[in-house]
């Protein structure tokens, strides 16, 4: 996806939309491609995120498969968001179906909300899949778009800035050292080359002092973990991304509550004072 990231330090974005009061308008189009699923690159991804294959599939392959629309739709004409300096900040996924590497799924990608934010406005782009004219899965990705607009207020000093865990850990499912080349490992998987995530010298370019690993990878890795604490298939996902993970670092894999169909976890780094995200999963 160079060519997607190539057109996108050249988009023109209409500023005057994001920083009047009211929310920008979202084109309508809808972005669809249908996805032949390689059962290598399966492999390769799943030996990237600790998955086991002889599971289910893993839910956040199918989003993942489906960035080059996402980008497109970003990168739409009639968008007034830049695709560089978008800020994942919550993730959702709906598995509504049994899905299958062996048959075709029909993608729909398409923006459906703008809400206004402290920092500039949240945009959702949603994923909608079909098999064998079933929808099968569905997932939502906010993205915030930092922007000084005349609805934006300036934050509230506190104390104490540091993010807490809304609940102490009841274990840890996983200790991680996070490698400073997996950027470039997952965007082979995934095609986000995104700078930020390459090397320190791109990453620097974004106001970043060494490259950050990619939420998305970040959130496959501790469902991973969490998969193998939990019996059920994980069907839904609610997710919000907090702090980025500089690389290379150290993290771990938090279990703060489960139930026979919930299991809440959170990755933090190893001495527990900055929370990287915190995620609900739902079993099945």
């Amino acid at each position: 996806m160079f060519r997607e990231y190539s057109r996108a330090l050249f988009k023109r974005v209409d500023k005057r939309q994001l920083m009047q009061f009211k929310p920008p308008v979202l084109p309508a189009r809808i972005y669809s491609e249908t996805l032949h699923l390689s059962q290598t690159h399966y492999q390769k991804f799943c030996e990237l995120v600790g998955w086991q294959t002889s599971m289910y599939v893993h839910p956040l392959y199918l989003q993942m498969m489906s960035l080059e629309l996402q980008m497109q739709c970003l990168l739409d004409k009639k968008s007034p968001f830049p695709l560089l300096g978008l800020v994942h900040v919550e993730n959702q996924v709906n598995v509504c179906g049994t899905l299958s590497m062996s048959a075709p799924f029909e993608c729909r990608v398409k923006y459906t909300k703008v809400s206004p934010h402290s920092k500039g406005w949240v945009v959702d782009i949603s994923l909608d899949a079909l098999q064998n004219g079933m929808m099968v899965y569905n997932a939502v990705s906010s993205y915030l778009v930092k922007v000084k607009a005349v609805h934006v207020s300036p934050k509230p000093k506190t104390a104490n800035n540091e993010p807490t865990l809304a609940t102490a850990p009841t274990s840890v499912l996983t200790a991680l050292s996070v490698p400073g080349d997996i950027g470039r490992s997952y965007a082979k998987i995934s095609g986000d080359y995104n700078p930020i995530h390459l090397f320190g010298a791109t990453a620097k370019l974004f106001g970043f002092k060494q490259p950050i690993a990619h939420g998305m990878w970040t959130l496959a890795q501790s469902i991973s973990s969490a998969a193998t604490a939990v019996t059920g298939e994980i069907t839904e996902i609610q997710c919000s991304f907090k702090r980025p993970i500089p690389l290379p670092s150290s993290i771990e894999v938090l279990q703060h509550s489960k139930t026979d169909h919930i299991i809440d976890i959170s990755v933090a780094d190893s001495s527990h004072t900055e929370t990287h995200l915190s995620a609900k999963l739902c079993l099945k």
